[in-house]
């Protein structure tokens, strides 16, 4: 018989959808490759938090003081604690604290923390108070 049966045609899986299945393989394995060498090659390192004041912006009835918080760690810090602290010779005058959802390691976040009072005219403490492992 020269000619296929017809059902043998409709079976036949096109050169083509091989090729796809073949990226698609290669794509998935290269990725759960990847995951399993950061996650064994790398040393674990708990939240590394910096706080960089940018900028004091007088708002509404007070003040807010724009920060960029860098997670410097290897890990993730979620619901991240920071509190902001004016005092006047050593002794707390206001104190604002924030929360950021989610810091991921190796990234930067804004955030501003409100004032009542003008924090030039004091001393500023910025600082992490606490995280939780996600």
């Amino acid at each position: 018989m020269a000619t296929r049966n017809r059902k043998e045609v409709a079976t036949a899986i096109p050169v083509w959808s091989w090729v796809a299945a073949v990226l698609g393989l290669i794509l998935v394995a290269g990725s759960a490759g990847f995951m399993l060498y950061q996650h064994f090659a790398e040393d674990s390192t708990p939240p590394l938090v910096a706080i960089e004041v940018q900028s004091i912006v007088p708002s509404g009835d007070g003040y807010v003081v724009t920060i960029d918080v860098t997670n410097r760690g290897s890990e993730v810090a979620s619901g991240l604690v920071i509190e902001g602290v004016l005092t006047e010779a050593a002794t707390p005058v206001e104190t604002s604290t924030i929360t950021i959802d989610y810091v991921p390691s190796g990234s930067h976040r804004q955030a501003g923390l409100y004032f009542t009072r003008d924090p030039a005219r004091y001393d500023l403490e910025i600082q992490p108070k606490g995280y939780v492992d996600p």
